[in-house]
């Protein structure tokens, strides 16, 4: 926290940690003013970890750019230390400056470390996706971190007990020895090969885990194989790839890069290629008026991608597949790629589809195996197929 401006509240959130039994480091990443309690990392250090001082960036006159330093001078400190295994769990507190870099040293911490952010800006424009890109506990304070009161304390309290009862009960993870596999899916309104492909590679020993591909998943998925952490993906339904060439609601940009990068075993499907998600229809934008759109529920919605779009799109995957480093298999549903994409239904569109296959089939380098079948996506036999090429290539 910023010791200067959120002293007293980091007291607070310190002292009902050790109440519980829980050990506590802190850090000031403020700039200016006093303390009322000392930092085991304060604000010299930070500014000493970005190779200033303190009266260097205070001759800033710019609490950006001052603010921008820290930031480095926090990253490396917590990078450092985790490494060490100096601690378990990390929470913060901030407004716009101090959820900025808050969020900024967060993405240095790899998937499954807690890390809680009690912020006046939580759940606002300001903390998009992108800038968030990990696994993260947010608080929305009710009322402006600027002293105690009734409601500071009582939102405090929640992250402070956050926290605290996520380091205390966390017992050590044992990586379990078999291959541990990613796959991509939508809800079961839309794709439904995943249980059924789920349970084939269970019964051979893999270890699923699912990812949802209208959320931040997406992404934290390509984190996790960029730590190393993944055996192999099964990327059937990369949408956001066509979300992020459209400007829909993309949570979730840079899809298809990981796994090529690191040369994991890929199977890849074209699940959800069609449509892309937006929020609430009453907010759609002027481009997007008069397109085919379908409402999901009060805060997603799904309007339909153009012949030009979906061109586009397959040249896009294409050119990030033909990187992959590691055996990629594309298996292609000739007859829809989700369940709203089938005769009479509300995306249907043969000649898109058929578009789509074909530019990517011919945009492929010739040794990516190309798998397709005269069959929908959520047909049973396309499950099946799906799951016996994994097993061929599947470590």
């Amino acid at each position: 926290a910023t010791l200067d401006t959120k002293g007293q509240e980091a007291l607070f959130v310190k002292n009902l940690i050790e109440e519980r039994g829980v050990r506590t480091l802190v850090m000031d990443v403020g700039v200016t003013g006093q303390s009322p309690l000392r930092a085991d990392f304060p604000n010299p250090e930070v500014a000493g970890a970005a190779s200033r001082t303190l009266q260097e960036l205070l001759s800033y006159g710019d609490e950006a750019r001052a603010m921008d330093e820290m930031a480095k001078g926090a990253e490396r400190i917590v990078a450092e230390h985790f490494e060490k295994g100096d601690f378990d769990g990390v929470i913060a507190l901030g407004g716009t400056m101090g959820t900025a870099l808050a969020l900024r040293v967060f993405r240095k911490l790899p998937i499954g470390v807690t890390k809680v952010l009690a912020s006046t800006v939580a759940l606002s424009y300001f903390v998009t996706p992108q800038a968030v890109h990990s696994d993260i506990v947010m608080v929305q304070v009710a009322s402006d971190l600027w002293g105690l009161n009734r409601v500071v304390k009582k939102d405090l309290t929640k992250a402070a007990l956050a926290v605290a009862c996520a380091v205390e009960s966390e017992d050590e993870v044992q990586e379990e020895g078999a291959p541990f596999i990613a796959m991509t899916t939508l809800g079961g309104s839309y794709i439904n090969y995943a249980s059924p492909v789920k349970a084939a590679l269970e019964r051979e020993g893999y270890e699923v885990a699912i990812f949802h591909s209208v959320s931040m998943q997406g992404a934290i998925m390509e984190r996790l194989i960029m730590e190393g952490r993944v055996d192999g993906v099964l990327d059937l339904c990369p949408q956001e790839v066509l979300t992020e060439h459209c400007g829909g609601y993309c949570c979730s940009p840079g899809r298809l890069k990981a796994a090529a990068q690191m040369g994991i075993p890929q199977v890849v499907a074209p699940g959800g290629i069609g449509a892309f998600p937006w929020g609430s229809l009453e907010d759609l934008p002027e481009r997007f008026k008069g397109r085919p759109a379908k409402w999901h529920n009060e805060i997603a919605s799904a309007i339909k991608a153009t012949k030009g779009e979906l061109a586009e799109v397959a040249r896009i995957m294409a050119r990030r597949l033909n990187r992959s480093r590691g055996p990629v298999a594309v298996v292609i549903p000739e007859d829809g790629f989700f369940e709203y994409d089938r005769p009479g239904a509300f995306f249907y569109d043969p000649e898109g589809r058929r578009l789509f296959v074909n530019t990517l089939r011919d945009e492929l380098n010739p040794d990516i195996e190309f798998a397709s079948m005269d069959c929908h996506i959520n047909d049973p036999e396309y499950a099946k197929r799906v799951s016996d090429i994994a097993f061929r290539i599947l470590p």
